[in-house]
């Protein structure tokens, strides 16, 4: 992959540091963002890729995903979610806005397999950059009126971002099982925050 161009020189030391704590020194120091951009890179191309199909295009995504975190470092608040959660999203509407760039390029939509549906963000419950605090207020008034199991699996997924392995090992079930049961919940959560004209 191609530099990213951001500054390097930072300490060993702040390597100990956690995400958030390094996002909060970059807006001070700017090259401490080359630790988190190392730590992230690798796993963001991949996440890319997924969803483009492109290399190149994957590249880009990557790009322009870590301009927009750090753009929108100022605005980040852990209390609302983790580093990664928040950064995946960003990444994520990245990838959706180039992959949908490229099926109109090629006159065609592109299929997505299940494990790359689940990659994208849905269009009524995605966060908006910067706006993250306010985007976990509408889903978490939602999950109080979803039935218990969509609040359940929901919670779990999103709210304490626990991977699906995890989810799977601590409901008894298959990685698939709560990929699917992930999918139906999400439509369901879509409906309930359409209806009460929330909007994200």
């Amino acid at each position: 992959m191609r530099p990213l161009g951001f500054s390097v020189g930072v300490t060993d030391n702040l390597s100990a540091l956690s995400d958030e704590e390094l996002l909060a020194a970059s807006l001070k120091s700017p090259g401490v963002f080359e630790i988190l951009l190392g730590r992230y890179q690798t796993q963001f191309f991949l996440r890319a890729q997924s969803v483009t199909g492109n290399r190149d295009a994957a590249e880009d995504v990557v790009q322009e995903a870590f301009v927009r975190i750090y753009r929108f470092a100022p605005q980040f608040r852990g209390e609302s979610g983790s580093f990664r959660a928040w950064s995946l999203t960003i990444l994520m509407n990245v990838a959706r806005t180039h992959y949908r760039k490229l099926a109109r390029g090629r006159e065609f939509s592109v299929t997505l397999n299940p494990d790359h549906y689940e990659s994208l963000a849905d269009d009524s419950i995605e966060n908006k950059e910067g706006d993250s605090g306010y985007a976990r207020e509408v889903i978490q008034k939602a999950l109080t009126r979803a039935p218990q199991d969509v609040a359940r699996i929901l919670t779990l997924a999103f709210i304490k971002d626990l991977p699906y392995k995890d989810i799977a090992e601590k409901e008894g079930l298959s990685i698939a099982a709560v990929k699917t049961r992930v999918h139906r919940a999400k439509a369901v959560l879509r409906d309930i925050i359409n209806s009460t004209g929330e909007s994200l």
